[in-house]
């Protein structure tokens, strides 16, 4: 892997909650312009959507779709025993007070626990392709957290469940 001082110089801070500076086109641009062409390849299949653990995958890729596969393994398990009022302990990931908040908060705290996974890794990983690949994964969950749309989505909400008169 090549060190890329100059491009991860270059990138804006990223924090959670608060609307990146740079869209995922513009960061790509970027990376093409920086990152050899198998680092661009590698950059280019992240996807916070896909967890699916491939065996081209970097490293930190698959790192963290094993977290998120964890994630979506205790989240589906909490659901069944909180389904079956089984007393359940969930591991460190999550807890259970996620079922007890209206879908939208529990996506941001599934969000929350996504990006403090990504910071936990990037402590050893110095303006490498790692630390790019934490990047992306980044600046798509806070993607993500920003096409939510209170409004829309209540109108939607509501129009599914307009009363027949």
């Amino acid at each position: 892997m090549g060190k890329y001082y100059y491009f991860v110089a270059q990138l804006p801070f990223l924090q959670f909650d608060k609307e990146p500076s740079i869209t995922r086109a513009t960061f790509l641009k970027e990376a093409k312009k920086w990152l050899s062409k198998e680092d661009f390849k590698q950059l280019v299949k992240t996807n916070i959507d896909s967890f699916a653990i491939d065996v081209d995958d970097s490293e930190i890729l698959k790192a963290y779709k094993k977290f998120e596969n964890t994630l979506r393994e205790e989240i589906a398990l909490v659901r069944r025993t909180s389904k079956k009022n089984i007393d359940f302990k969930a591991l460190e990931i999550i807890d259970s007070s996620l079922l007890e908040v209206n879908p939208l908060e529990a996506e941001r705290k599934l969000f929350k626990l996504r990006w403090g996974f990504i910071e936990s890794q990037e402590k050893d990983h110095f303006f490498d392709l790692g630390l790019i690949i934490l990047y992306f994964l980044k600046l798509q969950i806070l993607e993500h957290l920003f096409t939510f749309d209170k409004e829309k989505g209540l109108e939607v909400f509501d129009s599914l469940c307009e009363v027949q008169k």
